[in-house]
């Protein structure tokens, strides 16, 4: 991907984009709220139904880098916070950085629903129709303080300042290691966590959600959501719950058509959306899947 401010008002961004497949596409991004109002591009159908399925995710990745980049470049606010790296990894961070016992204390709900899908007990779930075979992904918004949008470098910029030259492994952040000295800038606490929201879906279009009440009146920085798991194969639940947010970070980028930073260049569950469009889009591999083997961690 490759992208190019070409002019700015007092409300739009205009850019050129390159996308991977070397099609031009001319945007203009909205600073208020990151809507897209106009977009032109002469390499695919402009009716979606009319596009391979390729084709529509082009021009969905040619959209959301437009957002990112002018968000990077301009420092507007254009990108949907749970779509945000750079909100993520605060989270992320915020999170790692908990005492077993209060992690517990908010996302041990979590913990028991998926919990309750392997230890013979039922399954409460709020849709009536619903199997617990079925697809049902478990979500928890969570809020945190400082902004993070307001760090200069970056939150990302600054975490993945501290692994270059390093090996090319990933770098799942440990508690120990956040508490070091290195990322006393990097200090972000939860502000507020959700109750459960769900998802049920037992067929293609058949999408049901149940969303609880917000506990602010803004939106979650970002939003845990898990699929039921064997417990019994991961050592830690809260390890788990970081790892997850270091996958939607990975999952954040492929959705852009671009390549990973090589810290979060692992393969496990990330964000719902993402797997299905690793699933059934080309430009993906099963990146979602902990198993995989990757051969390019390049989005074609």
């Amino acid at each position: 991907m490759d992208a190019l401010i070409t002019g700015e008002t007092d409300e739009l961004v205009g850019l050129s984009i390159i996308d991977n497949n070397d099609v031009e596409h001319v945007l203009d991004v909205r600073k208020s709220d990151g809507e897209i109002p106009g977009h032109q591009q002469d390499g695919y159908p402009d009716k979606a139904a009319k596009r391979t399925p390729a084709g529509n995710e082009h021009v969905s990745q040619a959209r959301r880098y437009a957002k990112w980049h002018v968000y990077r470049e301009r420092g507007y606010d254009t990108i949907s916070p749970p779509e945000n790296p750079d909100r993520i990894l605060a989270v992320l961070v915020a999170i790692a950085r908990l005492s077993e016992d209060v992690f517990n204390e908010q996302f041990g709900d979590l913990q028991a629903q998926i919990e309750s899908h392997y230890d013979n007990t039922p399954v409460d779930l709020p849709f009536p129709d619903a199997d617990p075979d079925d697809v049902l992904v478990y979500r928890k918004d969570v809020y945190i303080q400082p902004d993070p949008i307001e760090f200069e470098p970056p939150v990302l910029d600054q975490y993945l300042s501290h692994f270059e030259g390093e090996s090319g492994s990933p770098e799942i952040p440990s508690k120990e290691t956040l508490d070091s000295t290195e990322f006393d800038a990097l200090n972000f606490e939860i502000e507020a966590v959700s109750d459960m929201h769900y998802l049920h879906m037992d067929g293609p279009g058949s999408e049901q959600t149940k969303r609880s009440s917000d506990p602010l009146d803004r939106e979650p920085d970002a939003t845990i959501e898990l699929v039921p798991f064997d417990p019994d194969e991961i050592e830690s639940f809260h390890h788990y719950v970081v790892s997850h947010l270091a996958y939607q970070i990975r999952d954040c980028f492929l959705r852009m058509g671009v390549t990973p930073p090589v810290a979060f260049r692992a393969t496990g569950w990330g964000k719902y959306r993402a797997f299905h469009e690793q699933k059934f889009r080309p430009q993906y591999e099963n990146y979602w899947d902990a198993t995989a083997e990757i051969q390019s961690w390049e989005p074609k």
